[in-house]
């Protein structure tokens, strides 16, 4: 079960199937920043210039008499008995040769002055200054804030020329949000009598919102994506009508992005089978089939997702919503999350984090979210998807994923579904910072590489190696 709720914040539920039940699958870490700079001058600072030098001693702590001796060396600021430190202030430029002789003393350094920790970062706004602070609503993209999305846009990444397909139920390419960035004529429908985009425009959108999620436009206006640069092409391989769709539409869907150049594809879908042969039809009805039926359907849907890989495409798809461990729980597959060549995402939540805003606290972003379905053998990484555990009207809902929607619209919702466009952004931002000459076997590997170990050490039944980080996908 997913919930959402648009902005006028009245709730409802939504599900969403591909025939054989489909469902909608859907601390920061504080890095030292190092940039090539010109030394103006040398470390031991020119005639007259007075300064504080830290005289650091030989043993660990201070020698007696030593702090009256360099009192003739200059001004004694402050020391540090304990561990044979003595600041002096002095003007002269040959400090360290001065005190050379002294037995005592093992180095005289400037006491360089350095930022040691970061401004405070909830005091006005959950993210730092960044191209998405002018975003109306971007206050309540604590998603962005959890992957230090602005960092890495800070830093100058932000999806330029990378291509993510998105395989859903279609989108709606006339909002202001998604209108800068969809390419409408590479979009496409394999759905019959659906086209790419979404007709009924009064209703939520699951692709809208997950496409949103990926490469919202930096516009002024509604929310921003994990990389507001990059193209979206829609691929409608769901009907928008109940969220089912054929085999057949979803591996057409996965070809034809191969072929046209996606470096990225997201698929915030899946299905769940027995391998007895069991499996939930597009009415939700239980029903038995040979279970060789069933290994044929994921061969030949592995089949369309090797294609990709070996065409180029990172292919990203959501874990699940069912709270399954698939840890020991070898007759039951979900797919595609579980077939090979393909990132499993399960989603992360906050518990309330607009009260820790309000209390001036760090929010815990990686708390596993309800639903989310686990296991070592499933979950490659985390990602935001938001949670509805905690609720509280108006508020309770801002630990859900806002996102967009058909006609401007705004929804929060929450499912694994939204967690996996995080990672496809940040795959895309990967897939740009190389100007696209990357292999997805690579972008795979910083993906994991990179993300921030919240659990376990990145061996997590919950995380996999952890929750994505964006800012680290680009600079380490």
């Amino acid at each position: 079960m997913i919930k959402k709720t648009k902005f006028n914040l009245k709730v409802f539920y939504f599900f969403l199937g591909i025939t054989v039940l489909v469902f909608c699958f859907g601390c920061q870490q504080e890095l030292l920043q190092t940039e090539n700079v010109e030394e103006s001058e040398p470390l031991m600072l020119k005639s007259g210039r007075i300064t504080n030098f830290m005289v650091i001693t030989k043993s660990e702590t201070l020698p007696r008499g030593l702090e009256e001796k360099l009192a003739d060396y200059g001004t004694v600021v402050n020391s540090i008995p304990e561990i044979g430190i003595v600041v002096l202030k002095s003007g002269s430029p040959n400090l360290e040769k001065e005190l050379a002789s002294f037995p005592e003393i093992t180095a005289v350094v400037p006491d360089l002055k350095t930022q040691w920790i970061e401004p405070e970062k909830f005091t006005k706004e959950a993210n730092p200054a960044s191209i998405g602070s002018d975003e109306s609503l971007f206050f309540y993209q604590w998603g962005m804030d959890a992957i230090d999305a602005p960092e890495a846009w800070n830093a100058g990444f932000t999806g330029k020329k990378a291509r993510v397909f998105v395989l859903d139920d279609g989108i709606d390419p006339t909002i202001s949000d998604l209108f800068p960035n969809v390419n409408t004529e590479l979009s496409t429908s394999f759905v019959p009598d659906e086209e790419f985009y979404v007709q009924n425009t009064s209703v939520f959108s699951h692709g809208t919102h997950v496409a949103g999620i990926i490469a919202a436009a930096d516009n002024g206006f509604g929310v921003i994506g994990v990389a507001p640069d990059a193209e979206i092409v829609a691929v409608k391989v769901l009907s928008e009508k109940d969220g089912s769709g054929a085999f057949s539409w979803i591996n057409d869907g996965i070809v034809y992005a191969a072929n046209n150049g996606a470096d990225v594809i997201n698929m915030s879908l899946g299905a769940r089978f027995n391998k007895n042969g069991f499996y939930y039809d597009e009415d939700g009805n239980l029903v038995k089939i040979p279970a060789v039926y069933i290994q044929n359907l994921i061969r030949a849907q592995q089949r369309a997702i090797n294609y990709a890989w070996k065409k180029g495409a990172v292919v990203v798809t959501s874990a699940g919503n069912s709270g399954l461990n698939a840890d020991g729980n070898g007759s039951v597959i979900i797919i595609p999350a579980e077939l090979q060549n393909v990132v499993s995402v399960s989603a992360t939540a906050p518990n309330y984090w607009y009260g820790d805003f309000l209390n001036g606290l760090e929010p815990l972003w990686d708390i596993p979210a309800s639903y989310t379905d686990f296991g070592k053998s499933l979950v490659d990484i985390a990602a935001p998807g938001g949670d509805t555990d905690y609720y509280e009207e108006y508020f309770g809902f801002t630990d859900m994923i806002i996102g967009t929607g058909p006609n401007n619209s705004i929804w929060f919702s929450a499912g694994t579904s939204f967690a996996s466009p995080h990672v496809a952004g940040v795959a895309a931002l990967i897939v740009s910072k190389n100007n696209g000459n990357i292999k997805p076997q690579s972008v795979v590997r910083q993906l994991l590489k990179t993300a921030d170990h919240a659990d376990r050490n990145g061996m997590s039944s919950y995380l996999g190696k952890g929750r994505v980080n964006a800012y680290r996908a680009v600079t380490e």
